[in-house]
C-alpha cells in the first residue's frame, strides 16, 4: 500500500523544488475553448479547509475536451473532496491547486496536487494513455488529512473539460484504504506499518477539481 504513497512523494518533492526555485516562464498558446476563469470557479468558503456539504455536491464545469493533451500548465483551480466513514459521519474537505503547473510524472501520468495548511492535501492521478481515448477514466485519488492519508486506487473519473485551458473531472471512490506515509510530507519519518493482519480503516471519497491557466 505505500508504493503509490511513494510514487506522488518524489513527484511532491520535485515540484517543491520547482516551486522553491521559479523564475519567469513563457506561457503556453493560448487555444480555443472555455475561458481559464470557467474552468475556476471559486468555492463559496475559502479552500484549505473543511467547507460545507454542499460544496461536495457541486458540479465540476464542462467545457472542450482535446485529448491531444498538448501545453497542459495549470496553476490555479481546486479540489474538493466529501470523505465518507464506516459510521455514517461525512466531511467535505477543499483544496487549492498546488505543486508545478505541468502535471505531467513518469511513467505516462498526470498527477494533480492540491494542498491545504501543512500536510493536508488531495493527489489525482490519472494515465496519459486513457486520457487520449477517453472521458471516463480511473483514477488514484488519495487524501491526507493530519495523521491519516487515505487513498482509493481504482476510483471512477468522468473528465468534464480537458484542454490546455483547464482539467476539470469528478470522481467517487467506493473504498479508500489508509496508507502508511503522507505524500506531502515525504521527508517525514514514514510511520511502521502495522505487523498484524487486522483490516485497515477505510472510507469513501466522492467529489470533484478544477484546474486551469
Amino acid at each position: 500500500m505505500r508504493l503509490g504513497v511513494m510514487r506522488v512523494a518524489a513527484a511532491v518533492v520535485a515540484g517543491g523544488l520547482v516551486l522553491g526555485g521559479c523564475g519567469d516562464r513563457s506561457e503556453p498558446p493560448e487555444s480555443s475553448g472555455a475561458s481559464s476563469s470557467d474552468l475556476a470557479p471559486a468555492p463559496s468558503q475559502a479552500p484549505n479547509a473543511k467547507v460545507a456539504g454542499s460544496e461536495c455536491g457541486r458540479e465540476p464545469p464542462s467545457a472542450a475536451i482535446d485529448h491531444s493533451l498538448q501545453d497542459f500548465a495549470f496553476g490555479k483551480g481546486a479540489a474538493t473532496v466529501l470523505v465518507s466513514g464506516a459510521a455514517g459521519q461525512a466531511d467535505c474537505y477543499s483544496f487549492g491547486r498546488w505543486g508545478n503547473a505541468d502535471p505531467a510524472v513518469p511513467l505516462d501520468s498526470l498527477l494533480f496536487l492540491f494542498k491545504g495548511p501543512a500536510a493536508d492535501g488531495v493527489t489525482i492521478d490519472m494515465l496519459v494513455g486513457d486520457l487520449t481515448v477517453a472521458t471516463r477514466v480511473n483514477a488514484r485519488v488519495a487524501i491526507a488529512l493530519g495523521d491519516n492519508t487515505f487513498q482509493g486506487d481504482s476510483c471512477s473519473m468522468t473528465i468534464t473539460a480537458l484542454s490546455a485551458e483547464g482539467v476539470a473531472g469528478k470522481f467517487i471512490c467506493p473504498t479508500a484504504t489508509r496508507v502508511f506515509g503522507n505524500p506531502f510530507a515525504p521527508l517525514d519519518d514514514a510511520e511502521p506499518e502495522p505487523t498484524q493482519s487486522a483490516p485497515l480503516p477505510t472510507v469513501a471519497l466522492s467529489g470533484w477539481f478544477t484546474t486551469s491557466r
